[in-house]
């Protein structure tokens, strides 16, 4: 594990710096060989990154744009060839082939785990069948013959036998009917890999009465606070919550692909974003600011991001976009690309919570100093004011069909107590802003002062022009007073820069766009 050392102020490892990539192209092979490759990425990346992987689009042009000061050979195939070349040249670093069961997917989670262990190889049946030959390898362990009928019985499996062995700094969950490209940074860091349901709470008949919850719960305790939960969960409120609860922040990293060789890819500087320009005259009329969602993400900033900062109405209207503070650790060149091109009229806000997503008022009192501490280190550093906070109440934790539905706080920051812990512990690094909530409750055009901290409950989520501009003169005719200040998230993965032109024309002149900042700025005046 050479490569791969993980320090406490750092939430992620830093990695030696590559000498040389060797560029595999992927495209055009199959979604079982995309797997197997990032497998062997991981394995032949853990002590000294030397592959990057292409699966599409995205991967080729941050190579272009990113990795220009890295020599790099290009292997001479591309498709389902390329990831023979990868195999036979990296021959020695694979001890053999974990074969997965197709007819319970998870299994190809709990082979990642022990690739992870073994070195081995994560192939199907019928890739076996090829690589045995082509590659020499043998077979170490088929999970078809281990009689799993459902995926609580193979990460019970897993926990007893696999954990034990894992890193205790980094578990992940991954979707196993998808391609997540995290798989090669998982293998390299020993992570043990699971994907459960945090709203099952009633056990399997005849498996030592556990349920999927129970499990979860089970595999959470063998984590010390301070771990990170890397990928992401079946149920989002409910497993954050049962993640904060023991001291670990989740990290939405599901689908970032060449992770391990980001993380290694160093930057001399990290350009600071233009300064905003805040200033505007307060009048009696209705402000709005538009920021863009997701940006807690990390693959959301490989791919969708990508394409909304090429999109050539951004730079000629007031936005905020939220953005990982920790992409400048897990990965400083990309984190370098977007505050090195970012425009006077962009704002990058922290995403939710700030270093990783928790909940503030189920985390730990005693360990949410130091992750506040961390996290306005790390704001200070890309000169960022606004952080984002979700929060959970009781009845909105439990995840369960309707019983959310009864929740009152819309995902706000409500706790008096951690308000003022967040305005006491980020103030001196220059956070004088949250932005809170995540949807629409009755009470939007909230916002409260907390010591020198200002806290805006947000209008909510939109993801269509329509209903954006719906959302925005429902809001103008249920709050009569003036002036009035609007603040609106805007869903990234269906919302442009273009389309806020398009809102902003369907509206009349008694509206005025501004950046967050200047939307706070403002509500202080």
């Amino acid at each position: 594990m050479s490569g791969l050392q993980w320090f406490d102020r750092r939430f992620l490892p830093p990695l030696l710096t590559p000498v040389q990539l060797t560029i595999y192209d992927l495209r055009g092979a199959s979604r079982d060989e995309y797997v197997t490759a990032t497998v062997a990425a991981g394995i032949v990346n853990r002590s000294l990154a030397r592959i990057y992987l292409i699966t599409s689009d995205d991967d080729a042009f941050w190579l272009e744009h990113t990795f220009t000061s890295v020599p790099q050979v290009r292997g001479p195939e591309q498709g389902s060839p390329a990831l023979v070349d990868l195999l036979r040249t990296y021959r020695s670093a694979f001890t053999g082939l974990l074969i997965y069961d197709p007819a319970l997917p998870d299994t190809i989670n709990v082979a990642t785990t022990m690739a992870g262990l073994q070195d081995a190889l994560v192939v199907s049946p019928d890739l076996a069948e090829r690589l045995e030959v082509v590659c020499d390898l043998p077979v170490l362990n088929d999970l078809r013959t281990y009689g799993w009928r459902t995926r609580l019985q193979a990460y019970q499996w897993a926990r007893q036998h696999l954990q034990p062995r894992c890193s205790r700094h980094v578990l992940a969950g991954l979707d196993p009917g998808a391609f997540c490209g995290l798989r090669s940074f998982l293998v390299a860091s020993q992570a043990f890999v699971y994907w459960l349901d945090s709203r099952r709470y009633l056990p399997e008949a005849g498996k030592d009465n556990v349920s999927e919850r129970g499990l979860l719960r089970h595999l959470l305790a063998f984590y010390a606070p301070g771990a990170v939960h890397m990928g992401w969960v079946i149920h989002e409120q409910s497993a954050v919550a049962m993640t904060s609860a023991v001291g670990i922040a989740v990290v939405a990293s599901d689908y970032a692909l060449n992770l391990e060789v980001w993380m290694a890819l160093p930057v001399a500087r990290m350009p600071i974003p233009p300064a905003p320009t805040r200033h505007v005259e307060r009048r009696e009329k209705i402000y709005l600011s538009f920021t863009m969602s997701d940006g807690d993400n990390l693959q959301y900033c490989q791919h969708r991001l990508r394409a909304l900062w090429q999109d050539p109405a951004r730079g000629t209207i007031p936005l905020g976009w939220t953005f990982p503070p920790l992409l400048t650790h897990a990965a400083p060149a990309l984190a370098a690309y977007y505050t090195g091109s970012a425009t006077a009229l962009d704002e990058l806000v922290a995403g939710p919570s700030g270093l990783g997503y928790i909940y503030p008022s189920r985390w730990p009192r005693h360990l949410l100093s130091p992750f506040l501490q961390q996290t306005g280190s790390l704001m200070q550093s890309l000169d960022m004011s606004i952080l984002d906070v979700l929060d959970v109440d009781a009845v909105y934790r439990t995840g369960l069909p309707l019983v959310a539905a009864f929740s009152l706080q819309g995902m706000q920051l409500r706790d008096h107590r951690v308000q003022h812990q967040f305005a006491r512990e980020l103030a001196p690094y220059g956070v004088r802003n949250i932005f809170s909530g995540a949807g629409f409750t009755g009470k939007a055009a909230r916002w409260q002062q907390v010591g020198d901290l200002t806290i805006y409950h947000h209008l909510g989520f939109t993801d269509s022009v329509e209903r954006t501009v719906r959302l925005i003169r429902l809001a103008s005719t249920l709050f009569r007073r003036r002036p009035l200040f609007l603040s609106i998230y805007l869903i990234a993965w269906t919302m442009t820069p273009s389309m806020v032109g398009e809102v902003m024309a369907q509206l009349g002149e008694e509206y005025e766009v501004v950046l967050p900042g200047t939307l706070f700025s403002l509500l202080r005046t």
